[in-house]
């Protein structure tokens, strides 16, 4: 689910009713996610999402763990050292992962004018520069740019 509905989406990109929603929703949610990323935490369409999500934590660390704590019992009945620390290390992995979510769903906040509007700028970006390569043209970066206008809700990458 996407933070901006997909008719922001459309109406920002000025595309035709008939243009496949799954294009748009594609670059969305490849803008959201790039906000999200910069930020280093999550964004909520609404306080009562980000409100559902902060009481959910508990229960995902509590599962993370007893996940992590069985894999690291089942790795151990292993005999073969190597493959034995490989399972061990991927299930710490995946903890510390499940730990980061969480701690970007702890910094979670409500979408704000400014993240909405890096959103719809990479979400425009994306979607008129469909392909890796651009000939003949010359671009220069705005200086009023998506990350300009992330940067003040961004977060420390410390946990």
């Amino acid at each position: 689910m996407t933070i901006i509905t997909i008719e922001e989406a459309r109406h920002h990109l000025r595309v035709e009713p008939d243009y496949p929603q799954e294009q748009v929703l594609q670059y969305l949610e490849g803008a959201e996610a790039l906000a999200q990323q910069f930020l280093n935490r999550r964004v909520f369409a609404s306080q009562a999402e980000l409100d559902g999500a902060r009481q959910a934590m508990p229960a995902a660390l509590e599962a993370a763990a007893l996940a992590r704590d069985q894999a690291i019992a089942n790795a151990a009945e292993l005999t073969d050292c190597a493959a034995r620390d490989m399972l061990k290390a991927l299930a710490n992995d995946a903890y510390s992962a499940v730990l980061a979510e969480q701690r970007r769903i702890a910094l979670g906040m409500v979408i704000t004018p400014n993240v909405k509007s890096a959103v719809l700028l990479t979400l425009g970006h994306l979607y008129d520069n469909r392909e890796t390569v651009v000939v003949g043209t010359i671009s220069t970066d705005l200086d009023m740019g998506a990350y300009t206008l992330l940067w003040p809700s961004r977060v420390g990458l410390g946990v």
